[in-house]
């Protein structure tokens, strides 16, 4: 798991005091303002950094994530949705389902709604999930999630997806483990990994290959190379 260097949890706090505890500016400054340079991923140090705060801003943190989901800005939606599919801290998305018909205005906002409820695992968003699949805008997303809620239910969709990128994956596995794939298949695996871990992952790419003993050979070796590129980042 990746942990956060000390330097860096200084720098949030600096920022966050200077944002006078305001986590709209905070999410601001990460997101777009200068302190947006300092890190590729601007919320991947979220979670170490609330371990250190007070109660009351943890509290604050999941009201004004909420705010933000339920408001009228499509731009805040999209980033409160963004950081709730990111962090670990505890989030009900009950009230911003509801709110899908809203959010479903704005495509990145409901981009981030879709990849926010597989990174939850939260069963409730089924249903939107497979709604969007219907749509080629969103198919790419909601495919992530599907693998994330069910990875047997999702092997079907994703041979097709891995079958439309197969040649562009295979010459992924040569390539050195840090660089990142953004093929659909690619990040459905990686999604399992992320929310149920490995087994779940070889689970997934044996459904996927079913009795294709060419693509169980291509399947294994991915699953082996997601498995190192997460191991890697971790470290």
């Amino acid at each position: 798991m990746h942990r956060s260097t000390p330097e860096r949890l200084q720098e949030l706090a600096v920022l966050f005091a200077r944002c006078r505890y305001g986590w709209r500016d905070f999410f601001y400054e990460l997101d777009e303002g200068e302190a947006s340079l300092l890190a590729e991923d601007p919320w991947r140090d979220l979670d170490d950094f609330l371990e250190a705060t007070a109660p009351e801003h943890r509290e604050s943190f999941t009201r004004t994530l909420l705010e933000m989901s339920l408001g009228d800005e499509p731009k805040a939606q999209a980033q409160a949705l963004a950081i709730v599919a990111t962090c670990r801290q505890p989030f009900d998305l009950g009230p911003v389902l509801g709110n899908e018909a809203r959010l479903k205005q704005d495509l990145e906002a409901h981009l981030s709604l879709l990849l926010a409820i597989g990174q939850r695992n939260d069963a409730r968003g089924r249903p939107v999930v497979e709604s969007a699949m219907k749509d080629v805008r969103r198919r790419h997303a909601a495919l992530i999630a599907l693998a994330q809620l069910d990875p047997v239910a999702a092997a079907v969709p994703g041979k097709e997806a891995y079958q439309k990128d197969r040649e562009r994956i295979v010459q992924t596995l040569l390539r050195p483990i840090a660089e990142e794939e953004y093929a659909t298949y690619y990040q459905m695996a990686e999604g399992v990994l992320q929310v149920r871990g490995r087994e779940a992952l070889e689970s997934f790419v044996r459904a996927t290959a079913g009795n294709d003993d060419d693509l169980k050979s291509e399947l294994a070796a991915l699953s082996k190379r997601i498995q190192a590129q997460a191991e890697a980042a971790h470290a």
